[in-house]
């Protein structure tokens, strides 16, 4: 078969316009699949059903009990918390972030690291080479024994791979207790969401086995950045039940045949009967995603989903997501923006028993982009506290209704379809 560049080139927007059912690449004629985002599930059960909780365990890794999960709003919680942990290493600190800047976030986690590496502890700290940056810590770092990576560098004869990022927010210490959450290492989210300077996020602590699982999806990144692999009890030692909580950790990897996030979403989308609760910085998702949230109104599920309002980081997003309002909002579901600051949560509650919290946003770049993690949480408790946060922040929160929405201007039309067509670069 003879090789045409226009050919081929015009295949491929033909199938970005036809809107495939898998993301393709055009080679030498030939069609490639990479990986399938649109999937098939017809629930005949609830969330609450042991079917469901049973099958959480084919998704990526298995669901495991034993753990204690708290949650840590916004950065006067967070900072201490993490620092503290990191301070009291005895063997092992691994840190993963797609956000590290050297100011005053930045210089806290660095001086707890150093602190550890001084006491003999291995330090780990794997940054993503566009988001992050060490600046005048880097030295530091290097001085006290911190091995310091950056994923992906960026390189002139690859600047085409710019786009394939880790966006994991990951600490694991001593192999026992993990965090993740919407934290980014930059002084955004320090304080406590009370001016447009603070942010407003979530990050949960945990301990106990699952904490093994987070180790693992960090030891992805770090093997494929640096080629060590991480064994042994410094890292995967045996760990004793430390609560009652369920949950597991689950990953996206660019080069996975499926989008594991989306799979997940969608399947406890189709399964919800009572409510489902979405708070997330970026609110974009696909077509199939958002029928499911229609269809899960029309069965009688109560949804809510919180976005932010104008004081967002990136407003062309949220532009992007206007777009799809109305269908939503005609079919019930509810719509709020956090009025405060930046919200920046990936918070996900269906039913008061099956929560996540992670890295992951409801975009197409966390869902077959970019490397990703969240914790699943299977546990009433758990869900009940992730509940009443969300309805604290609610009170913080103006609802958009199908009326406003429908009355808005040209130039916000004009403006939503115009980054509309930038979508899956977000």
């Amino acid at each position: 078969m003879t090789f045409s560049p226009r050919r081929d080139v015009l295949a491929f927007l033909i199938l970005v316009a036809a809107g495939s059912q898998t993301r393709c690449t055009v080679i030498h004629g030939i069609v490639a699949s990479e990986k399938r985002e649109i999937y098939r599930f017809q629930a005949d059960f609830g969330v609450e059903d042991p079917q469901f909780r049973r099958s959480l365990d084919t998704m990526n890794s298995t669901m495991i009990g034993g753990n204690s999960a708290d949650l840590l709003e916004n950065g006067d919680a967070i900072f201490p918390a993490m620092t503290a942990d990191i301070r009291a290493a005895k063997t092992s600190v691994n840190l993963e972030s797609y956000i590290f800047q050297p100011d005053d976030a930045g210089r806290q986690f660095a001086a707890a690291m150093i602190d550890a590496a001084r006491r003999g502890v291995e330090v780990r700290l794997l940054i993503d080479a566009y988001g992050g940056k060490l600046g005048d810590l880097e030295e530091p770092l290097k001085r006290a024994g911190v091995n310091v990576r950056e994923y992906r560098p960026i390189r002139l004869f690859s600047i085409y791979k710019i786009g394939k990022r880790t966006h994991r927010k990951l600490l694991i210490v001593d192999g026992k207790i993990g965090y993740t959450g919407g934290l980014g290492i930059d002084e955004r989210w320090l304080g406590n969401a009370r001016n447009t300077k603070e942010w407003r996020d979530t990050q949960v602590r945990v301990e106990g086995p699952v904490a093994a699982q987070m180790q693992a999806i960090f030891s992805e990144d770090w093997t494929y950045t640096t080629g060590e692999i991480l064994a042994g009890d410094r890292f995967f030692p045996k760990i004793p039940p430390a609560g009652d909580v369920e949950a597991e950790a689950i990953k996206a990897s660019r080069g996975d045949a499926s989008s594991l996030p989306k799979m997940l979403y969608y399947m406890a989308i189709q399964s919800a009967r009572k409510t489902i609760r979405i708070q997330n910085a970026y609110f974009l998702p696909d077509k199939q995603t958002r029928n499911a949230l229609i269809r899960a109104v029309q069965r009688g599920v109560d949804v809510q989903v919180m976005v932010p309002g104008t004081k967002i980081d990136l407003p062309m997003v949220r532009l992007a997501s206007r777009l799809h309002y109305g269908p939503l909002l005609e079919a019930g579901v509810k719509i709020f923006e956090y009025q405060p600051t930046m919200m920046h949560n990936k918070v996900f509650l269906v039913d008061g028993i099956f929560a996540t919290i992670g890295s992951i946003n409801f975009d197409q770049r966390s869902m077959g982009k970019n490397a990703e993690e969240s914790l699943v949480f299977y546990d009433r408790a758990f869900a009940d506290r992730v509940q009443h946060m969300f309805d604290d922040d609610m009170k913080r929160c103006r609802q958009v209704t199908h009326r406003t929405w429908s009355h808005r201007g040209l130039a916000a039309r004009i403006s939503e379809l115009i980054f509309w067509i930038w979508e899956p670069y977000y």
